[in-house]
C-alpha cells in the first residue's frame, strides 16, 4: 500500500496562513472563549494572565514599552 498520504507538498504561504489564525483573532472575539478582567494599572480589558496591550503592565510591574499612534507618548520599561 504504497503512496498513503498527501501527494503534493504545501506551499509555505498555506501553512503560515494556517498557522496565523492566532494572531487575526482580537480580544473582542477572545473575550468570548476567554475569561477578559480589568487591568490593575489602566483599567482597561485585557486578557487574564497576560500583559496589558494599553499600558504594557503585568501584575503591577511595566514588562514591555508601548508606543503610542496618536501622540508621541511612549511608556517605558
Amino acid at each position: 500500500m504504497a503512496g498513503i498520504g498527501p501527494r503534493k507538498k504545501i506551499s509555505v504561504h498555506k501553512s503560515n496562513q494556517r498557522h496565523s489564525t492566532w494572531e487575526r483573532l482580537t480580544l473582542k472575539d477572545l473575550s468570548t472563549k476567554y475569561n477578559v478582567t480589568k487591568c490593575t494599572n489602566c483599567g482597561k480589558a485585557k486578557l487574564s494572565h497576560r500583559v496589558c496591550p494599553n499600558c504594557g503592565y503585568y501584575k503591577g510591574k511595566q514588562v514591555i514599552t508601548i508606543k503610542t499612534k496618536s501622540s508621541d507618548k511612549v511608556v517605558e520599561a
